[in-house]
């Protein structure tokens, strides 16, 4: 057999969980598929009570999913649901899958050999559940998966394999556990024993960090080892030394990053996958809409910094803040169901096409539900369902007017439409700064709330001395 142990095969090989959702949801919704049933089946790969070094969970993961790969019925899918478990798609009989699984058994109850001279201590488990005996959607077969790997009875499929564990380990700078990053923030894994992480975060300036706290029992500290937060109800300035603990309870706070920001941040209940996960999950959602619109991750950074200025302008509260910079990078998602036709066509829409593009806003809403169940995520979710509303009603898609329409999301319109005006499009050509300025001062009390146009030509000035490329 010819192997291939190439990152770029892996990861080509590989899908996102939004793929996944998508297939699973065609399916259901088609009831007379060819595939009357299908299963999915979790793996989880754990290292287990001693810390593995980098380098080495890299080999170790890169032979796993390579065999996984190479001797995968051709109907079987994969998709990454946190850096150490993945998700298998197998749709019709379990005849077929079963004699796999046995086979991925059976190459890893000699994983000691193969790993003879390194110092690892691994434990593979599986959950399986079936369409649809186990459930009646996405979410529901999810859950359960979950809950059928966290229960005490769930099938292991290898011992643990104990090889001289070294107590003490030393990582060189640079060396992390994992890591994942957005443009806005990266986390690097330095350490984990047990239920204890201690991680490196970088954060850009001028963004939003919420801290919460969490299940009984949990303690958080953030150490900021370099940079200025601010925190505008106790109007506190951190600086470098400076630290905030949680502890459990409901009670969440907002803080402003004043400046490029690097905290250490060290927590009893482990957060790491679960955070590489959502990120991951946003980046996906974003750079399926940037597939067909290349234009759109940049426009969506820009969304995020004049939206804030806005925001601010308006006196807005660091919470109402956060949920509008997660709305505007996501406030386009919904577009990921419209044609690429549609939104590349350089000519004006139809009127059947215009129905099928208004319908973004909802296709929006609706995969953030699926997608993120958090509380602040159902007020992001609004926000994009009401971004292309009107102040005077005549906007879609429910015809809200004046105050009915969230202050965040009457924000959004005024920044996307300008944003949309000084930027080429495949439709338009793009407009002077004079000119689009001009036309969202005509559109003022129509088209725009009256207070956020004004607050926004201030933002709009604030934006310009701090960034020179319009």
């Amino acid at each position: 057999m010819n192997t291939n142990n190439s990152p770029k095969n892996i990861e080509t090989s590989i899908n996102n969980m939004y793929s996944l959702y998508e297939k699973v949801k065609h399916i259901i919704n088609k009831n007379k598929n060819e595939e009357s049933s299908f299963s999915l089946t979790l793996f989880s790969f754990e290292f287990d009570d001693i810390e593995t070094n980098y380098s080495t969970y890299l080999d170790i993961s890169k032979k796993i999913l390579s065999f996984i790969i190479e001797n995968k019925p051709k109907k079987v899918s994969l998709f990454n649901f946190e850096k150490d478990k993945i998700i298998i798609f197998a749709p019709g009989s379990g005849t077929e899958r079963q004699k796999f699984f046995k086979k991925v058994l059976n190459k890893y109850t000699n994983i000691s050999d193969i790993f003879v001279d390194k110092n690892i201590v691994l434990k593979i488990k599986k959950s399986e559940v079936e369409w649809p005996r186990d459930g009646d959607n996405f979410d529901q077969l999810l859950s359960k998966l979950v809950d059928k790997l966290d229960e005490n009875n769930c099938n292991h499929l290898a011992s643990k394999f104990n090889i001289n564990s070294n107590n003490i380990m030393i990582n060189k700078s640079g060396e992390y556990l994992n890591n994942v990053k957005k443009t806005s923030t990266q986390l690097y894994l330095i350490a984990k024993n047990n239920n204890l992480e201690i991680i490196k975060q970088n954060i850009i300036a001028e963004k939003s960090l919420q801290i919460r706290g969490g299940k009984p029992g949990n303690f958080e500290l953030f150490y900021i080892l370099d940079g200025k937060i601010s925190y505008a109800e106790g109007e506190k300035i951190l600086n470098a030394g400076d630290s905030i603990t949680a502890r459990c309870g409901k009670e969440e706070k907002y803080f402003k990053t004043l400046t490029e920001v690097t905290l250490l941040y060290i927590t009893s209940n482990p957060i790491f996958a679960s955070e590489q996960k959502r990120i991951n999950e946003l980046l996906a959602l974003n750079n399926k809409i940037a597939e067909t619109d290349h234009e759109t991750n940049q426009h969506c950074n820009r969304l995020q910094k004049l939206s804030r200025l806005t925001a601010e302008e308006m006196g807005l509260e660091e919470k109402r803040i956060f949920n509008l910079g997660f709305a505007s990078f996501l406030h386009d998602i919904g577009k990921v169901k419209v044609p690429a036709t549609l939104l590349q066509k350089p000519a004006k829409l139809t009127k059947e096409e215009w129905k099928i593009m208004k319908k973004h806003t909802e296709w929006g809403k609706e995969i953030i539900l699926d997608n993120f169940s958090t509380e602040y995520f159902d007020k992001i979710a609004e926000i994009i369902y009401q971004h292309h509303e009107r102040y005077n009603g005549e906007g879609y898609p429910q015809g809200l007017k004046g105050n009915q329409i969230l202050i965040e999301a009457r924000i959004l319109s005024v920044v996307d439409a300008y944003d949309a005006m000084i930027y080429e499009r495949p439709y338009q050509k793009a407009l002077t700064r004079e000119a689009a300025l001009a036309e969202i001062k005509s559109e003022k009390g129509k088209q725009f709330c009256p207070d956020v146009v004004d607050a926004f030509f201030k933002a709009e000035k604030i934006y310009q001395q701090r960034n020179h490329d319009i």
